[in-house]
């Protein structure tokens, strides 16, 4: 039998904070937002639960650091975060694109456990001030 797990005031705090996010965050968001409410171990302790439980899914960048992001139809027995993530180059920030990606079969012998594939461009925000500094 699976133990049930407590919904404790810490975790809803980490999840408030991912929650009214527009994009992925890294540990060191969390860790400045939260900096006087929890320490940093039950920060990590708590994203790596909720990655365990399929509520988010880590994100590796080109710069090394691992960014959460929420999880869509995704359970503790299966991640379906195979999809594009954009690193946006102007304001740096990682965002989901919920379309799923598409891989030719492997070679015999290998068996793909996950898809990690990040674009890198201007997000919509940015690409219009770009757009408009141009244009002046």
């Amino acid at each position: 039998m699976e133990k049930q797990k407590r919904n404790t005031k810490t975790k809803q705090m980490i999840m408030s904070v991912l929650s009214d996010s527009s994009s992925a965050l890294c540990y060191d968001d969390f860790a400045e937002k939260l900096r006087e409410k929890m320490d940093k171990a039950t920060i990590y302790r708590i994203l790596q639960g909720f990655c365990d439980d399929g509520m988010i899914h880590k994100i590796v960048g080109e710069n090394g650091k691992t960014y959460y992001a929420l999880c869509h139809h995704c359970s503790n027995e299966k991640h379906n975060d195979n999809h594009l993530h954009f690193r946006c180059v102007r304001c740096e920030t990682i965002s989901c694109i919920d379309e799923p990606v598409s891989i030719s079969p492997l070679p015999s012998g290998y068996k793909m456990l996950a898809v990690s594939c990040i674009v890198s461009g201007y997000c919509p925000d940015c690409l219009t001030e770009q757009n408009e500094k141009v244009a002046k």
